[in-house]
């Protein structure tokens, strides 16, 4: 019953993430189908005729007669903070707010609520790239939270936009359940949330906090208890976190179609605000999908932590000095069969490479990994006998230069012909692992390679 109910609940997020697709093709970027870590110069958006323009006086803008389509323009300079309501485009004609002439300061005090703020909006689009020379067109110095999209903020896209010196989160996306029932979890989905090309820095807590973190046992308030919303359709990708409170990424609550990948998280949890809140990126309860092709350094936790659904596929990952354990996974709330942690890269974790204390889910998968650490710690931790697991084709070693790095000091990752990790790997197309960290088919020789990228 536990799985009917969660296949249910697969199959009518994925209708309506379907129907959003079809209206929108082309609209918003999605995933790649084989990604690449390359960064090639941004792209910027020629700006034609403004719409609106949004004046530095103006901290507050009603979007209710700003029609479906418009481009809404903010002029270069510095400015306070901004709070836009109400904007509403529409799928095949969303509302675009750029910056024009340059980058847009947006600086507040610390102890301010926001820097930039969304509040019932639908179809839109906040993008940093009006300018050919301004790669983060929007820069939001300050707030408490730096960048939040919340109440009932649904269907936006997020990108080219630099937040850094927030009390707290660096941009947030959810909107949390109140005693107002429109909030609840089966009267609101956030949904197709697109957030790529941003940076994210000196923040409190987590650089991008997406979802409610309390899926499972909902929240407590004078009402009773009630729970988040589902979050579908998430796509998080080519996103720089450095020196951030907490973790760098952390989603939750996002039960269909989350993807996490070509992010780079550095230097994460400096100050956390709990126990716990130091790794480098969090699968949190209540979220699916696939994390992949993302490089995080340095978690005074874990590298990757993963509390998920259970349909969860974690691959070509490189996890580097992380302090605690490289990939911690636990089945807090996991009505899904399967944690998969495939063809990931871990060097140098101080407690060890893979610690499964998932006892509940009916299998963890851990296959191809490179696991480069100490000979005093275990590669693969299993907390107990109830863990079930199947592994294979893993490589162990206690120094990176076993691995054969063209270039490892330089974050070059590619392998030289005499590395051990060719074509030593395991078949995993069936687990839909179809392409490396640098976007290479695999398998690109004879066989599969260990490790997050191919030969």
């Amino acid at each position: 019953m536990k799985n009917k109910s969660y296949l249910i609940r697969a199959i009518a997020g994925m209708l309506v993430v379907s129907s959003f697709a079809m209206c929108t093709k082309n609209k918003i970027d999605g995933p790649l189908s084989t990604p690449s870590v390359t960064n090639a110069k941004f792209s910027s958006l020629a700006i034609t005729d403004c719409t609106y323009t949004i004046q530095p006086s103006e901290w507050m803008v009603d979007g209710t007669n700003i029609p479906a389509g418009s481009t809404v323009c903010i002029p270069a300079g510095k400015r306070g903070a901004l709070l836009l309501k109400n904007f509403k485009g529409t799928a095949a004609a969303p509302i675009v707010i750029i910056n024009k002439g340059g980058k847009v300061t947006f600086s507040t005090a610390v102890t301010a609520s926001y820097g930039f703020k969304t509040q019932n909006c639908q179809y839109f689009k906040i993008l940093g790239n009006g300018d050919p020379d301004t790669e983060y067109g929007f820069d939001i110095n300050g707030g408490n939270i730096g960048m939040t999209m919340d109440n009932l903020s649904s269907d936006f896209e997020i990108a080219n936009v630099e937040v850094r010196n927030s009390g707290f989160a660096g941009i947030m996306a959810k909107t949390d359940p109140t005693c107002d029932e429109t909030t609840w979890r089966g009267h609101f989905t956030m949904q197709n949330v697109i957030l790529h090309d941003n940076y994210v820095h000196k923040t409190g807590g987590e650089g991008f906090y997406v979802g409610n973190s309390f899926y499972a046992n909902g929240v407590s308030l004078s009402c009773g208890k009630v729970w988040p919303g589902d979050v579908v359709n998430v796509k998080l990708y080519k996103n720089i976190t450095d020196s951030t409170g907490a973790e760098g990424i952390q989603v939750g609550s996002a039960i269909l179609g989350c993807e996490i990948y070509n992010n780079t998280v550095k230097t994460p949890g400096v100050s956390p605000f709990a126990s716990y809140q130091n790794n480098g990126i969090q699968i949190g309860e209540g979220t699916g999908g696939k994390c992949y092709n993302n490089v995080i350094k340095d978690a005074p936790g874990n590298g990757i932590i993963v509390l998920g659904l259970g349909d969860n596929l974690v691959f070509n990952n490189y996890i580097i000095n992380s302090k605690a354990y490289g990939i911690f996974a636990d089945s807090r709330y996991t009505p899904g069969p399967n944690f998969q942690f495939i063809n990931n890269t871990i060097i140098g974790s101080a407690l060890g490479g893979i610690k499964l204390n998932s006892e509940t889910i009916p299998m963890n998968t851990v296959i191809n990994n490179a696991i480069i650490q100490s000979d005093l710690v275990l590669p693969i931790i299993k907390k107990s006998s109830y863990v079930k697991l199947t592994a294979s084709n893993n490589y162990v070693a206690n120094d990176v230069s076993a691995c054969q790095f063209v270039n490892y000091a330089d974050d070059d990752f590619h392998l030289l012909s005499s590395s051990p990790l060719i074509n030593a790997g395991a078949n995993v197309l069936s687990y839909g692992v179809e392409f490396d960290y640098y976007g290479t088919q695999r398998p690109s020789a004879d066989a599969f390679a260990i490790g997050a990228t191919e030969y």
